[in-house]
């Protein structure tokens, strides 16, 4: 049916009228309206705190000396107190009910906070420009002795959003090939890498199953390719024999040592066991490869990812390996995690398996927490979730300051206002190895600039 254009035009006219002759904010919900012509946000405010901190996101002057009590403690170990927490000169001095001093916390949370098991936050900035990845080296399937370090990014706008969560640091990984270079522990705060470093050359990231294949140079094609190269690899750099003393040398011999490169040094580091592996497998058949590949040459490893563990949980358990899981929200979308399931966690659990959650992607590591609180909801004991998520079962296998709180510990701790794991609870303070940290972040700057929108 044909439209007059004069009819439709002063439709839009009369329209326009009317909208103009009505308050701007009357299509609004009156519970979000307020007088004299302003529009303010239906969400609470953030919580505000505008001391200057630095570029590294610490709070200036925070306090290091502060006494808290009257509080829900989660000691990170899957232990609970009650009373209050002391710490003098950024250490703990004081946990338990002895500790009736200090600020009253009216029964609010303190835990450790939350450890990433394994992101690419600080490599990598904004999705679609290419610019700002540098989390995989694509010239080569072979990257052994590439530090996340010499990349990683401390004015990352991703970190304050994952401090804002309580999420205080993680293992920070680098992604692609079949060896794709070597993680480190990272604390989510610190103006230079050498103050945001918490353990560097923490592990070297092999992949199995299709992740390991692919089309660069020196990578393998299928599964049995990967099996293959790694064997080669290890067998082709076995440490040198140390010089035997005795051995009378040859005129004309050389007395300087052959010179090894950065590559070699790292892959003697992993047959000596001074290097971790982590060993990426989602599959059930990968998982088990890896096991095998690691007690086959008596290997550092842990796991990295096990979407698919809980098939072979006993398996995983037997072998003591500590797994950095795949997020509990993991779905059975390709052949690799086809038996995702969100009891991963607790059958995992069940079996014996220690492990730390990862929350996913850089730019959602904030839902790290939400990770757990699903694993709780289908059936993972709470303590234990919070040991997986908290750093406590990191710190057993790194030997890391972080994941419990108890005396002679640096005091690195979250006041929450509720269950940490609730994806609603607002996390009030935040102290890294005894220095404040702030909870500000570009979204909490922008929320609150236009809260009142005019």
């Amino acid at each position: 049916m044909a439209v007059d254009r004069r009819h439709l035009l002063a439709g839009l006219g009369a329209l326009a009228a009317s909208a103009a002759t009505r308050p701007a904010h009357a299509a609004f919900p009156k519970d979000v309206q307020t007088s004299g012509g302003t529009l303010t946000s239906p969400l609470g405010a953030p919580n505000a705190d505008n001391r200057p901190t630095t570029r590294g996101g610490y709070v200036v002057g925070g306090e290091a000396t502060f006494t808290l009590r009257n509080a829900r403690i989660l000691a990170g170990d899957g232990t609970e107190l009650a009373g209050g927490i002391r710490v003098e000169r950024g250490q703990i001095v004081e946990v338990g009910p002895g500790v009736t001093m200090g600020e009253d916390l009216s029964g609010a949370v303190v835990f450790p906070g939350f450890f990433d098991g394994g992101s690419t936050i600080g490599l990598v900035e904004i999705d679609l420009e290419a610019a700002t990845h540098d989390e995989s080296e694509s010239a080569d399937g072979v990257v052994t002795a590439a530090h996340i370090e010499d990349a990683y990014n401390t004015e990352s706008a991703l970190l304050p959003v994952a401090r804002r969560q309580g999420v205080l640091g993680g293992l920070v990984l680098p992604t692609g090939g079949l060896v794709s270079g070597q993680g480190a522990w990272m604390r989510f705060a610190g103006e230079r890498v050498s103050e945001a470093t918490m353990l560097g050359g923490a592990g070297l990231v092999i992949h199995f199953g299709r992740g390991g294949t692919g089309a660069l140079p020196n990578q393998p094609k299928s599964r049995m390719g990967v099996a293959l190269k790694l064997r080669e690899l290890i067998e082709a750099n076995k440490a040198p024999d140390p010089p035997d003393p005795k051995a009378k040398k040859k005129k004309g011999d050389d007395d300087k040592p052959e010179e090894i490169t950065r590559t070699q040094k790292a892959w003697h580091a992993v047959r000596a066991r001074e290097l971790k592996v982590i060993l990426e497998a989602d599959r059930a058949d990968d998982i088990l490869s890896a096991i095998a590949f690691a007690k086959e040459f008596s290997l550092d490893a842990v796991l990295g990812g096990c979407a698919e563990g809980h098939l072979v949980a006993a398996d995983i358990a037997a072998s003591g390996f500590l797994v950095l899981l795949a997020p509990t929200t993991t779905q059975p979308s390709d052949w690799e995690t086809l038996n995702a399931a969100y009891e991963n966690p607790a059958r995992l659990h069940a079996a014996g398996v220690k492990f730390v959650f990862r929350g996913g992607g850089p730019h959602n590591l904030r839902e790290l927490p939400t990770e757990a609180c699903i694993a709780v909801a289908n059936g993972l004991p709470f303590g234990a979730a919070i040991a997986a998520a908290c750093g406590h079962n990191a710190a057993a296998s790194w030997t890391l300051p972080v994941g419990t709180l108890k005396p002679g510990r640096p005091a690195t701790l979250v006041i929450a206002d509720g269950d940490p794991l609730q994806p609603r609870t607002r996390m009030r303070r935040a102290w890294l190895d005894g220095r404040e940290v702030s909870l500000r972040s570009r979204q909490t700057t922008l929320f609150e600039r236009f809260r009142t929108l005019w």
